[in-house]
C-alpha cells in the first residue's frame, strides 16, 4: 500500500474514532454511564490530537460539515454539563463548579484570541514588509513568541482537559476537590497564558506611521539605489506559484544593475526562495505609488495579473515580460503582453509565437535572451549516462477550465507507466508532475495517484522494504530538511539571527545540493522515484534521465537544451504533420498518442541511439527554441538588461536630489 492510500486509510480511521466517540458520550449522557463518557471523551481528545499531528485532510471535510476544532470542544462541554445534570442534581456543586469554569474559560480564550486578532490587523497595515534592507531605525518590536501564537486556537482550547478530568473525578468519587482544583488549574493556566502574551502583545504594537515607514523606506532604497526590479503579483497565493519569481533569482543575482524584487502581497514572502537580492512587499497601490527608486529604470515581470497595472504606470520605467517558462501554451504568446516596452524570449520561437499573433506586438519588442535557469544541465552524450536507463515523466497540469485541458495524466497516464513496467528491459521511471496537477481537476488528481501507486508498488516488488542505508540517508535528509528550514526562518524563530541575506542564500543553497546529492545516492539505482518536493529540483532529473516524456509545456522546451531524446502526447490525436506545425516543440520529437503508439520507437531511441531519426532535429530545433550556446544565456539576459538601462537613462536622465537643488 503506498504512502499516501496509507495516510487517507489513517485519516478514515481516526475521524471515523472521533465522530463514535462523540456518539459513544451522547450514549452516555442518556444511559448515564461515567465509565462510558470518560472513555469515548478519552478517545475524543486523542483523535483530535492524532487528526492534527498528521495534518490529515480530513479536518477540512469535518469543518466543512460544520463540526470543526471549535465547535466540537464545544460539543464536549456541553455533553459533560448533560452528564453533570443526569447523575447529580441541578445545583449541585460539581455542576455549578464546571459551569463557572468553563464560563471563565472561554472568556479568557475569547480574549487571548481578540488580543492576537488585533495585533495581527495593526501589523497588517504597515504599508510594507523588507527583506535584506536595513529598517532597523524604524524600531518595529518583534511579534509575540511563535509558541504564543502559532495553533493558538488548538493550545488555549486544550486548556479546559484538567477542568474535564476534575468534574468526571468529583462525580466518580463525590470529592469536591477534583472539580474545585481542575477548574483552578484550567483557569489560571489561561490567565497566566494572557498574562505573558500581553507584553509581547503590547511591545507588537508599537508602530510607527505608515508616512514615516515610508520615508525610511525611501531613505534606504536612496542608499541602495535599485535599477532593476522584478515585480510579481498572483491572486492565488501558494507555495506553487512562487515557482514563477524563485527560477529567476540567480538571474537577477548575476546582473551588473542593482535588482530589487518588488511583491504585492505578504504571502508571498513566505514562500519566495532565500535570495542576496532585496525584497519589498507593498500590498496596497497607494503605497506602492509613494516608495521612490529614482534610479529605477528596468522592470521585470514573470507573469500577466490585473494589479500589473500599478507599476506599469512608471513612465520613467521600461517595462519587460519575462514570463516563468517558454512553450508552445496560449500563455507564452498572449495578446495582453503588448503593454510591455520589450518581451524577452528565449530563442526564434518565442519570437515567431508572438509573430503569428497579428497586430499583437511590434518586431522591435521582441528580445531573444535565451533560458538562463538552464546553464547547469549537462548535455546528451549520444547514449544513455545512467545505470539503468532512466525516463523522465513530467506532464503539465490540467489547466485552468476543461476547455484547455493541457495534460496526459488523466487520458493516458497510467498506460504510459504501465507500459513502461512491462518494458523487456528494466526501466527506471521518475515521474515529475507540475505542482499544480490536480489542485483544480478532480479527475487529474485521482488519475496522478493512481500513477504513484503503481511506481511505489514496483519499487516494493523490487525491494520489498527500504533498506539500512536508505533509512539512514531519510534520516540524513531529515537533518538537511531541518537546517534549511532554520535558515530559511527569520525573526524571532531564527536560530541564526545575525546572517546577511547573502550568507544564508549561500548556505541553504549549500545544503540543497547537499541534499540532492543525497537523495539520488539513498535509493537503488534501479529504483522509480516520485518528486513533488522542491529537491531534487527538475534540471537535477533531467541530468538524471536519459528520455522524457512530457505535454505541450515549458518543461519541453527546457529539456530539448539537454539534446537528448524526448516524447510529446499528442492529445487531440491530429495528424502528425499538422500537430508539429503548430506545436513548434514537436518539431524533434517523437509523438504518442492516447494509447501510447510511438512510445516503443522513443525507447529505441534511448536504447540504441544509432536508430535515433531525431538526433539531427534536436539540434536544430535547440537553436531555434533557447537560442545559441555562445555567449551563454545568462550574458545575453544581462546583456539585454544593461542595454535597456542605458536607453531607459537616456529617456529619462536620473536627477539626484543634490542636482535638484542646483538646478532650483
Amino acid at each position: 500500500m503506498n504512502k499516501q492510500r496509507r495516510q487517507a486509510l489513517l485519516g478514515v480511521l481516526i475521524s471515523s474514532a472521533l465522530v463514535l466517540s462523540f456518539v459513544g458520550m451522547m450514549a452516555a449522557v442518556v444511559l448515564p454511564s461515567l465509565k462510558v463518557f470518560a472513555v469515548s471523551a478519552a478517545v475524543s481528545y486523542v483523535a483530535d490530537l492524532l487528526l492534527h499531528s498528521a495534518q490529515s485532510s480530513t479536518l477540512d471535510r469535518l469543518r466543512d460539515s460544520r463540526f470543526g476544532l471549535t465547535i466540537r470542544f464545544l460539543i464536549r462541554q456541553f455533553l459533560l454539563l448533560g452528564l453533570c445534570g443526569a447523575m447529580a442534581d441541578i445545583d449541585s456543586f460539581v455542576i455549578q463548579m464546571t459551569a463557572v469554569g468553563l464560563l471563565l474559560l472561554f472568556a479568557l480564550q475569547l480574549a487571548y484570541g481578540a488580543v492576537l486578532k488585533h495585533v495581527r490587523k495593526k501589523r497588517a497595515e504597515l504599508p510594507y514588509t523588507t527583506r535584506g534592507l536595513d529598517m532597523e531605525s524604524l524600531g518595529i518590536r518583534r511579534m509575540p513568541h511563535p509558541f504564543l501564537m502559532n495553533k493558538h486556537v488548538r493550545k488555549t482550547l486544550h486548556l479546559d482537559v484538567p477542568l474535564f478530568a476534575g468534574a468526571l473525578g468529583t462525580m466518580a468519587t463525590d470529592n469536591w476537590r477534583f472539580v474545585t482544583y481542575g477548574g483552578i488549574l484550567s483557569v489560571s493556566a489561561g490567565y497566566i497564558a494572557l498574562l505573558v502574551l500581553l507584553p509581547g502583545a503590547r511591545n507588537a504594537l508599537i508602530l510607527p506611521s505608515a508616512d514615516t515607514a515610508i520615508d525610511e523606506l525611501n531613505h534606504e532604497l536612496a542608499r541602495y539605489r535599485p535599477q532593476v526590479a522584478l515585480y510579481f503579483t498572483f491572486a492565488a497565493i501558494s507555495r506553487d506559484f512562487m515557482y514563477q519569481v524563485n527560477m529567476w533569482l540567480e538571474s537577477l543575482e548575476a546582473m551588473d544593475l542593482r535588482p530589487i524584487i518588488v511583491l504585492r502581497e505578504r504571502a508571498t514572502l513566505r514562500y519566495l526562495d532565500a535570495t542576496s537580492v532585496p525584497v519589498i512587499c507593498v500590498p496596497k497601490a497607494e503605497y506602492l505609488a509613494r516608495v521612490e527608486m529614482p534610479e529605477l529604470r528596468v522592470c521585470l515581470y514573470p507573469g500577466n495579473a490585473g494589479k500589473n497595472v500599478h507599476m506599469l504606470q512608471r513612465h520613467d520605467v521600461k517595462h519587460v515580460f519575462i514570463g516563468h517558462g517558454d512553450s508552445d501554451k496560449a500563455a507564452s504568446s498572449n495578446r495582453v503582453s503588448k503593454v510591455f516596452d520589450e518581451i524577452w524570449v528565449a530563442g526564434r520561437a518565442g519570437r515567431d509565437r508572438y509573430e503569428r499573433i497579428k497586430h499583437a506586438v511590434r518586431h522591435d519588442q521582441i528580445v531573444e535572451v535565451g533560458r538562463p535557469q538552464l546553464m547547469s544541465l549537462h548535455r546528451w552524450t549520444g547514449q544513455t549516462s545512467q545505470p539503468v536507463p532512466t525516463v523522465i515523466y513530467a506532464p503539465t497540469w490540467e489547466g485552468w477550465t476543461d476547455d484547455a485541458c493541457y495534460t496526459s495524466v488523466i487520458p493516458a497516464g497510467e498506460k504510459l507507466i504501465e507500459t513502461l513496467l512491462a518494458h523487456e528491459r528494466r526501466l527506471r521511471i521518475i515521474y515529475k508532475p507540475h505542482p499544480l496537477t490536480g489542485s483544480r481537476s478532480a479527475a487529474a488528481g485521482a488519475a496522478h495517484r493512481r500513477i504513484i501507486a503503481l511506481l511505489e508498488e514496483d519499487n516494493a516488488r523490487r525491494f520489498g522494504r527500504s533498506s539500512s542505508d536508505a533509512r539512514t540517508a531519510a534520516r540524513k535528509l531529515a537533518r538537511i530538511d531541518k537546517r534549511i528550514a532554520d535558515l530559511s526562518e527569520r525573526g524571532v524563530r531564527s536560530p541564526y539571527p545575525d546572517l546577511t541575506e547573502a550568507e544564508r542564500t549561500a548556505r541553504i543553497r549549500r545544503s540543497r545540493n547537499q541534499a540532492g546529492d543525497l537523495y539520488w545516492s539513498a535509493v537503488p539505482d534501479e529504483a522509480h522515484h516520485v518528486v513533488l518536493d522542491r529537491i531534487p529540483t527538475l534540471n537535477d532529473c533531467f541530468n538524471h534521465s536519459d528520455l522524457l516524456i512530457g505535454d505541450m509545456s515549458s518543461v519541453v522546451s527546457d529539456f530539448v537544451a539537454t539534446r537528448k531524446p524526448y516524447a510529446i502526447f499528442n492529445l487531440e490525436g491530429l495528424p502528425d504533420d499538422q500537430f508539429r506545425n503548430e506545436q513548434r516543440t514537436a518539431y524533434a520529437s517523437y509523438l504518442l498518442d492516447l494509447d501510447c503508439n510511438g512510445l516503443a520507437e522513443a525507447l529505441d531511441a534511448m536504447l540504441h541511439p544509432e536508430r535515433d531519426t531525431m538526433a539531427a532535429y534536436r539540434e536544430q530545433l535547440k537553436e531555434y527554441l533557447l537560442g545559441p550556446d555562445y555567449p551563454p544565456s545568462v550574458v545575453r539576459f544581462n546583456a539585454a538588461a544593461n542595454d535597456l538601462y542605458r536607453r531607459g537613462v537616456g529617456d529619462f536622465p536620473i536627477e539626484y536630489p543634490e542636482q535638484a537643488q542646483i538646478l532650483a
